[in-house]
Order: structure tokens, then sequence, then C-alpha cells
């Protein structure tokens, strides 16, 4: 049974979509790892999909942003104004839906949290230093995580950290940290939506690509009143 992982959707519905019309026949199960919303313009559609869709979806701190007041406080002034603009957006039963979401579950024996399993909401796994500090944690399992939109993996390879890129298929042996990369804002030079397909079966994970209508994503962050700069990164994946 195949698992699509997900990640960082953040309100772009033209790569969600694109991603959805490659899953046919890939996956029987699709695990969204947060962000739902954030920086895109069509956060009540994203929202709609993965509430109706049966996914089994994890908190982020976007989507915390939007729910707990304080939450984010931290965020730089641009985030935080697609913060106000999505809390605006929001129904009542949406809002509902984003704060009720989980921040961690297990999954065929695997950890799934948005950023990383010492602090699932917003830690960020970016190098092998903190990267080792999770692996400590999870014994002998996999975790799988987003959070920093940057597809790969680090794992122990004879007590040094050792990180693979989003490139292909890898095999999963624990203790791992997977990130999907991002559906909806890419930051590691590749502009096209990702995500991953797991086989717990076999043990592999391939990371995928898709292209999307970067246009009309665009088009919609502008038509928000949203930065700009959440439009133009979606042309150079950063």
């Amino acid at each position: 049974m195949n698992v699509a992982i997900l990640s960082d959707i953040h309100g772009n519905r033209y790569a969600l979509e694109a991603v959805l019309g490659k899953l046919s026949g890939q996956a029987s199960r699709i695990v969204c790892l947060g962000d739902v919303v954030g920086y895109g313009g069509d956060p009540s559609w994203c929202v709609d999909v993965a509430a109706a869709s049966g996914w089994f979806v994890l908190a982020g701190n976007h989507d915390r942003a939007v729910t707990v007041p304080g939450m984010g406080d931290w965020f730089n002034p641009d985030a935080m104004a697609s913060i106000r603009w999505t809390q605006s957006q929001m129904t009542t039963s949406q809002f509902e839906w984003l704060r009720d979401l989980p921040e961690s579950q297990t999954i065929s024996q695997a950890l799934m949290v948005h950023a990383s399993p010492r602090d699932p909401i917003f830690e960020y796994i970016s190098n092998s230093r903190v990267a080792e500090a999770n692996l400590s944690v999870i014994g002998n399992r996999l975790c799988f995580h987003g959070h920093t939109h940057i597809p790969g993996a680090f794992s122990l390879l004879n007590g040094s950290v050792r990180h693979s890129f989003g490139l292909g298929s890898i095999r999963l042996e624990g203790p791992m940290l997977i990130n999907p990369g991002s559906v909806g804002q890419p930051r590691d030079g590749d502009p096209d939506a990702c995500y991953g397909i797991w086989d717990p079966d076999t043990g592999e994970f391939e990371f995928k690509r898709v292209a999307y209508d970067r246009e009309a994503a665009k088009q919609a962050i502008l038509a928000a009143g949203l930065p700009a700069r959440f439009a133009s990164r979606l042309d150079i994946g950063r």
C-alpha cells in the first residue's frame, strides 16, 4: 500500500491540482505534513480539498499561526501579512478544521511531524547538527517531516550524519529523517511541485516532481494583495 507524502502546500491551488493529477494509481493513501495555508492565494480551496479528501493532515506552523493567537508573532512582516489575510478568508468550519489538526502521528511505525521530532511545529532540520540531535531521539524509526521546503534525507552511517538530496528513489532504513519537499513553495532551486511516494512494504521512497501553472499561482497571490515576492519566488524555487 503506497503512501503519498505531501507537505507545505501553502495555499497553492495550482500546484496541488497538478500533484493530485499525478497521484492516481501511485498511492492508496495520502498524508500531508502540514502548512496547508500561508503564502499562496487560494487557502480556502486547499483547505476544502484537504478536509474533504480523507487524507491524514498534520498541523504546520502557518496553520497554527492562523488559528492560535500570538503563534505567528515571530513571523516576518510579509509572512504575517499572509497570515492575517488567510484568517480573513477562512469560514468558521475551515478555521475549526485547521485549529484541530494534530501535531504528530505514527503511521506504519514511522513518525509523522511538520517540523522535527523534538519540536513538531517550529524547528527547522536544516543542517547535520540539528539532524543528529533529532535522529538521536527517534530510536531506530523513520520520521517524515517538512517545514524547510527542501527534499532530502538525513541518516546515520557509522555514527556520522549523512545527507542525501531529494532525487530519485532511496532505501529507507532507520533512523532516518525524510523530507518530501514542498508542493506549493519549493526552495531547492527547482520550481516544480515536490512530493514523495513511500512503500512501507519494500522500504522504498521516491521523490517526485511535477510542473504546474505557476503563472496562475502567481496571479492568485498578486490578486489577493499579498507580498509580490511570494509570487516571484515561485519561478526560481527559492
